[in-house]
């Protein structure tokens, strides 16, 4: 039976992958791609997890058949997740009731955002809030001694999260491709309704459970047991913040060696998700004991930073290949999977150290779960929006690292309570290495592309934006625009020759088709190419573009380039 449901286990983190990958695309083709819009489902979708975990460890005691009430949920969230297309086209009907009819692009803004964020929260509720509870039910079940309280607790870790690295993997590489998104969402409904009819079939078999006594704390260490159990909420939450922080940080970093495609942001999140899994399912069998457990879950965190710091560093110095994913997907995961190992053995090490007993390690999972997903959202929206563009890559990397041995000695201090010499010692090493630390920027990194083979030139102009890096540099007598290592436009300099660029007809064949027009609409900035010599028939052009930095930079290069569009007064800007 416990093969019947690890199985069934694995299988639910492959859908909820699966549906992840797919509600990303389904929810763009309404609110749009802008960081903004992609921000708010992503949090909608950890917010449903973290208080469907929430929910589920206020009324665990009562849970008699977790494993009936397991399989329940799995058809809650196929059910949910059929319902997702219809309430996103009422949620479009209401945005444009909303936002229709406006003279001009509305720019982003935090009524969008809101919106965005509730409508996401409402449409995925149901089969988020269900994905959340489902890890403390089989915890419930799965927890029998407190002996086996951290080995399980890693097992189940270990193989939901495996699940959704081939769910990643079987999205953005089969199913996405070859037959679009209303089939990938019935094959996770599908996989939702056998998860569902082998969980009910494993419960008849199952005698209804009862809590169990667990060990008993003396009185007298009750008070300070609390205490220690107490301070890793907000230690767990830490980690996930800076979970995410190294997610989005290697994502952005690296996407100039894989490309922007489904295809690199799968091997990328496959890699990090692998990691996790492998961190998970090891630590768990050193989670014995409480007192393990803390300077496990501190030396996680110490290692954590030295392999990010490791990672970062060597990126200066690793054989690229110029052209293609394959060659480079085996690096990507090696920059990856040693930080993400030691992230994910953080997990059942905050497990075992908030569980007093077995009977009580059902609840301790929801309340860790949850805590870690609320602090991935910060550590989402904090890192896109305002800590990466704010410090860029060197500053962003430091301040991790150091968050990292942060989080080491406060769990050394607080809950493992070593001698306090050792302590001080230890925070002393830290903050000498956190001094000495000097990272480097990855200037090779930023200038590889795997589809721009000019490489060297002086850069003119380096971003890091909400959404992509922006770099634009001066090779062989033009202007080169990249964001994410991707190559946006070749422009003309003053005093080089003309050069033939298909970008002149993007406004050029749809004033051939519309002579009349007096306005026009450019879906995309640019290097600005497609706006130069604009006839005087045009009075006005409102210009969308998804990342502010790539405007910044073309009014940089302004002075350096033939025709400077953004001195037409006729050109109206949008960032959305």
């Amino acid at each position: 039976m416990m093969i019947g449901l690890a199985l069934c286990f694995f299988l639910s983190g492959t859908a909820a992958l699966i549906y992840q990958t797919a509600w990303l695309r389904q929810f763009a083709a309404v609110f749009g791609t802008s960081e903004l819009a992609l921000g708010a489902v992503l949090a909608a979708y950890m917010g449903g997890l973290a208080l469907g975990a929430s929910a589920a460890g206020r009324w665990l005691k009562q849970v008699r058949r977790p494993v009936w009430v397991y399989g329940l949920l799995e058809a809650a969230i196929a059910l949910g997740a059929l319902a997702v297309p219809w309430l996103l086209q009422w949620a479009g009907m209401l945005y444009a009731a909303l936002a229709g009819d406006l003279p001009a692009p509305p720019e982003s803004s935090l009524g969008q955002a809101l919106y965005y964020l509730a409508a996401t929260f409402v449409i995925l509720a149901l089969p988020a809030g269900c994905m959340g509870a489902t890890l403390p039910l089989l915890t419930r079940h799965a927890v029998q001694s407190d002996e086996t309280i951290g080995s399980r607790v890693g097992l189940l870790y270990l193989l939901n999260t495996a699940g959704a690295v081939v769910g990643t993997l079987i999205a953005a590489f089969v199913l996405l491709p070859r037959w679009g998104l209303q089939t990938t969402v019935l094959a996770a409904v599908a996989t939702n309704g056998l998860i569902c009819a082998v969980a009910l079939l494993i419960s008849r078999r199952v005698l209804p459970e009862h809590a169990e006594p667990g060990t008993t704390i003396p009185a007298s260490d009750r008070p300070a047991a609390e205490e220690r159990r107490a301070w890793i909420l907000p230690l767990i939450a830490g980690s996930g913040a800076i979970a995410f922080f190294y997610e989005i940080l290697w994502t952005r970093l690296l996407s100039h060696l894989l490309g922007g495609t489904i295809y690199s942001f799968a091997t990328m999140l496959a890699a990090f998700l692998g990691g996790l899994a492998l961190g998970g399912g090891l630590a768990g069998y050193w989670a014995t004991d409480r007192q393990r457990s803390a300077t496990g879950f501190a030396a996680a965190q110490a290692a954590t930073a030295l392999l990010a710091a490791a990672a970062y560093g060597a990126l200066g110095s690793l054989p690229f290949a110029e052209t293609g994913l394959a060659p480079n997907a085996l690096l990507v995961v090696l920059v990856i999977l040693p930080s993400a190992l030691c992230i994910g053995a953080t997990f059942p090490f905050a497990v075992r150290i908030h569980t007093p007993s077995a009977a009580a390690a059902g609840q301790a999972t929801a309340r860790i779960y949850a805590w870690n997903t609320a602090g991935a959202i910060a550590g989402s929206v904090l890192a896109g929006f305002y800590l990466l563009p704010a410090l860029g890559f060197t500053g962003s990397v430091h301040l991790a690292v150091a968050i990292n041995l942060a989080l080491a000695l406060a769990a050394l201090a607080l809950i493992a309570r070593p001698p306090v010499l050792r302590t001080v010692v230890l925070g002393c090493i830290s903050i000498v290495l956190i001094a000495i630390y000097r990272p480097a920027p990855p200037t090779r990194l930023l200038d590889s592309s795997i589809i721009d083979e000019d490489r060297g030139g002086q850069v003119v102009y380096s971003a890091i934006g909400r959404s992509s890096t922006v770099l634009v540099k001066e090779y062989q007598g033009g202007l080169h625009l990249r964001t994410n290592g991707l190559p946006e436009a070749g422009i003309r300099t003053k005093g080089a020759p003309p050069f033939s660029s298909g970008q002149h007809w993007l406004m050029t064949l749809p004033l051939i088709a519309r002579p009349e027009a007096t306005s026009a609409l450019a879906v995309g900035l640019g290097g600005g190419v497609l706006l130069e010599d604009l006839p005087p028939s045009l009075r006005t052009i409102d210009v969308v573009e998804l990342e502010a930095e790539v405007v910044a930079a073309n009014r940089r290069i302004g002075p350096l380039r033939h025709t400077d569009p953004m001195a037409d007064p006729r050109i109206q800007g949008v960032i959305n």
